[in-house]
């Protein structure tokens, strides 16, 4: 048996960093986020013995394990392994996984591939997890299992897929309930929406969960700006999201820049002189507004952009070094299917072995 799926990657317009704990747990959280057309891609086979060979391309990682071994400090891939031994298949597998995008840029990469993952094997072995099963599973495993300092939209936005306006609740004293509500977006919007968005690959990658690890030390401490900007961002998604829903454009790009400011207030280590020198040329361009995506340090930065500008804007970004990347948002979310192909074993024989059931 052959299964295999693709999760989207998401960029988020606004609210992230009030989806993490303890933050979202003590005020609540909002993010307003939608995913594209750039995908974590994934194969699984199930084997007739017990034995799990991972191969990631991203890392060019082939790692070999029995599946009841224990996860080493150090041990490859160890945080894929982690979503295997969460969900204790029957039986052993193969997976393959690559992606449109380099890992630690902005784009949920790693919430998509533990989503995916979950996705695999649920449909594999018939686990019958809900959709919100699944993203809460695949955050457990981040969060609780891995003690990684993460956020909750990356998980929801690759499962669910398409706009979403997340909903991060108070729940009487324990972790925050998560909620999808997709928005019912006019498609002249939406198309509006793609014709104005610009996205720039800066080359600079970055570990997320140290930057989030910083912000999370700022919510403790209670500092002030910090919990300030929060609250900001909170009104400005609520905001952002009426735009959206109600076609005022222009509004969304320039909200988009208050995000971006906010963003810094909340956690300084989100920015640096690099990204400052890109979004100052972006703007004397052109651009109305824009927000580096995910935790920051580097990554993907978005613009929000008048057409007859989108030239100038790149131009002014290539010249510093920034690779443009195009924007198509996608509707769909993860996408889980069996091959029925009859005969699959040239497929994997190379790569795993010939120990596929």
């Amino acid at each position: 048996m052959l299964i295999r799926g693709k999760a989207p990657l998401r960029v988020s317009f606004s609210g992230g960093g009030s989806d993490v704990s303890p933050y979202c747990d003590e005020y609540g959280g909002c993010v307003l986020s939608t995913t594209i057309g750039m995908y974590i891609y994934g194969a699984l086979e199930v084997r007739a013995d017990n034995e799990v060979h991972i191969f990631s391309l991203e890392y060019n990682e082939l790692v070999k394990y029995d599946l009841g071994s224990e996860i080493a400090e150090g041990d490859k891939l160890s945080f894929l392994r982690a979503v295997i031994k969460r969900l204790a298949p029957p039986r052993g597998i193969n997976l393959y996984l690559h992606s449109d995008a380099p890992p630690g840029t902005g784009l949920g990469s790693s919430g998509a591939i533990s989503a995916l993952i979950v996705g695999l094997i649920n449909r594999a072995f018939n686990l019958a997890l809900t959709r919100y099963d699944m993203a809460q599973l695949a955050y457990t495993v981040e969060h609780d299992d891995l003690g990684r300092a993460v956020g909750r939209q990356d998980h929801y936005a690759a499962v669910f897929g398409g706009m979403n306006f997340m909903e991060f609740n108070i729940a009487g004293g324990g972790p925050a309930e998560t909620t999808v509500v997709p928005l019912r977006v006019e498609p002249w919007i939406l198309e509006e929406l793609g014709y104005h968005l610009q996205m720039f690959y800066t080359r600079k990658q970055r570990n997320s969960a140290d930057i989030v690890a910083n912000q999370v030390e700022f919510y403790k401490a209670k500092r002030s700006d910090t919990l300030e900007a929060l609250a900001e961002m909170k009104d400005l998604t609520l905001e952002m999201k009426r735009c959206l829903l109600k076609g005022q454009m222009r509004r969304f790009g320039e909200l988009l820049h208050a995000c971006w400011e906010n963003k810094k207030k909340m956690n300084p280590a989100t920015a640096n002189g690099y990204l400052d020198e890109l979004y100052t040329a972006a703007r004397n361009a052109g651009a109305m507004g824009g927000k580096i995506l995910g935790a920051g340090g580097g990554g993907f930065f978005l613009f929000y952009t008048p057409f007859m500008k989108k030239g100038k804007v790149t131009e002014a970004l290539e010249a510093l070094g920034a690779q443009p990347v195009p924007v198509i948002l996608d509707h769909a979310g993860m996408q889980v299917w069996e091959v029925v192909e009859q005969d699959l074993s040239s497929e994997s024989e190379g790569l795993f072995g010939a120990h596929s059931g």
